[in-house]
């Protein structure tokens, strides 16, 4: 190896390392479950036991859909078994590998739109806060979407370069695409965006058509047949209202709301402003199109900010590479050509040489200071394992965003009324209900009637708290920090044994529960 090659692994050694250090801190530093990861994994635990899935839901007494169409049950089998053989250490690494992957496959793509020898580290650590948004939260099914649209984007480059040998590559990772996420609905887009793009730029598009021939029926490969597109359609267009990431995207609300989201859409304005200066009007209408199309849809849902970060990351970066070379680059080279070439190189060397071991540095003591686990503080750990251990059995009132974890913990003992599943199996008014009940003071008691429930668990802030309190025939039996557990009243108070007070204990029984379906018939859960 000579001595530039040298280098220059050393380089990319040090870029990689960097990379991936700022992705573990990121995915690691916000270490809450994610409120939708207890029903995923709760989907792959039967599936150990029965070797397949369910196609009713189980877990509800709430008003639900005819037939649970799961568009992620691939996701929750790998969630189940890396967090049952693995712990929290499988699931973290999976989430970490994953980003990890996503800006490698962005350097790949910036290298075959605009190679050069040169590692903007600061360019892929702002991209690194755009993808944050997706998947801060430990391990969510999309994770694989923003994977997967990725690779996609690194693919058509390729073939859009005459590599049409890879086409095969596009179903075969939709036969797993379209079983992990129903987010595959934004790779048959990106294909969309090709063809369009080079139709428009006077160029044959045939070949993408004949990607979306030959990927599109692979997505009938799932449990579901036809019935998963029109679940799909279905929950493509429905609203999802009181959900946060489904709400417009809105940039002026903080300075550090969508950070990454906004350093990225100034880099466009410099990239592509800048080639609008120099009279350079021969723009790719693919790229034109996705960076238009995924803006669109990150400022009508702030979940979708993801797909415009990981596009801009892709497309901008070439345009955004000439404008820093012709002006930050100028300016650096009139300082450095004024001294000797050999120690001119050097001192460039050993400028990037120290920007790393400082940014590797930083890393490790970071990461040296955060606890690898993930934890529960979002939930009512205690209200629920004191429900657990007083078997208080029968129906449970709980709010959206800790239902997944009761039926985790509490299933076959309780049924909840809602969980994280809300356009998977749940009717709109199920949703509506709690949410009334919940946050709103309209109709509580009319849907206190309306379901037979046996236990509530509330936020002590809610308005459902503070109605039940008034109400004579339920009882407070636990109050803990952030939630309170009700029961009907008996005339006398009943004496119950208290929860575990030790937050180890919950950290450490995170993954214990009883869903068991060892010994059933498969047919006994089939439609």
């Amino acid at each position: 190896m000579t001595g530039s090659k040298l280098i220059d692994f050393i380089r990319k050694t040090a870029f990689f390392a960097i990379i991936f250090l700022f992705s573990y801190i990121l995915m690691v530093i916000k270490n809450g479950a994610d409120p939708d990861l207890w029903h995923r994994m709760a989907v792959g635990r039967i599936f150990s036991q029965l070797g397949w899935i369910t196609y009713n839901d189980i877990f509800s007494y709430f008003p639900k859909k005819e037939m649970w169409v799961d568009h992620e049950w691939l996701s929750g089998v790998i969630f189940y078994y890396l967090g049952a053989f693995f712990g929290d250490y499988g699931l973290i690494s999976l989430q970490v590998i994953m980003t990890f992957l996503i800006l490698f496959l962005i350097y790949k793509i910036n290298q075959k739109i605009f190679p050069e020898n040169k590692y903007r580290i600061s360019c892929y650590l702002v991209a690194l806060l755009g993808i944050h948004a997706g998947l801060s939260s430990t391990l969510r099914c999309q994770g694989f979407t923003y994977l997967f649209f990725t690779l996609w984007i690194y693919l058509l480059e390729r073939v859009r370069r005459g590599e049409t040998r890879l086409i095969w590559i596009f179903p075969a990772t939709m036969l797993l695409w379209a079983n992990m996420h129903g987010g595959f609905l934004a790779g048959v887009g990106l294909v969309c965006f090709y063809a369009a793009g080079e139709l428009l730029n006077g160029k044959n598009f045939s070949k993408y058509l004949a990607i979306l021939g030959i990927t599109l029926p692979v997505t009938l490969i799932n449990p579901y047949g036809f019935e998963y597109w029109k679940y799909i359609l279905s929950a493509a267009t429905m609203e999802r209202p009181y959900i946060t990431e489904w709400e417009a995207f809105n940039p002026l609300e903080s300075f550090y709301t969508g950070l990454g989201f906004k350093i990225l859409f100034v880099f466009l304005i410099l990239g592509y402003g800048y080639k609008l200066f120099k009279r350079q009007f021969n723009f790719d209408k693919v790229e034109i199109i996705a960076l238009a199309v995924t803006f669109y849809l990150a400022i009508k849902h702030e979940r979708h900010s993801v797909f415009f970060a990981i596009v801009a990351a892709s497309y901008v970066y070439p345009h955004l590479s000439l404008f820093l070379n012709d002006t930050i680059g100028k300016l650096d080279n009139k300082v450095s050509n004024s001294l000797n070439t050999d120690i001119r190189n050097k001192m460039l060397f050993l400028r990037e040489y120290f920007v790393n071991f400082f940014l590797i540095s930083a890393s490790v003591y970071i990461i040296a200071s955060i606890p690898v686990h993930i934890d529960l503080d979002e939930y009512p750990v205690k209200e629920i394992e004191f429900v657990k251990k007083n078997n208080l059995t029968g129906n449970l009132f709980i709010p959206f965003n800790w239902g997944s974890y009761a039926l985790w913990k509490l299933y076959p003992q309780n049924l909840v009324s809602i969980d994280g599943r809300f356009e998977e199996v749940y009717k709109t008014v199920s949703y509506l209900d709690v949410t009334q009940f919940t946050l709103l003071e309209d109709q509580q008691d009319s849907i206190l009637k309306k379901y037979n429930h046996q236990v509530f668990i509330v936020g002590i802030e809610s308005s459902g708290y503070k109605k039940l309190k008034s109400l004579p025939e339920w009882q407070l039996v636990y109050e803990g920090d952030n939630a309170a557990v009700f029961i009907p009243a008996f005339g006398k108070p009943v004496k119950l044994k208290p929860p575990e007070d030790s937050p180890d204990y919950y950290i450490k029984t995170k993954y214990e529960n009883s869903i068991d379906f060892r010994g059933t018939k498969k047919r006994d859960l089939r439609r």
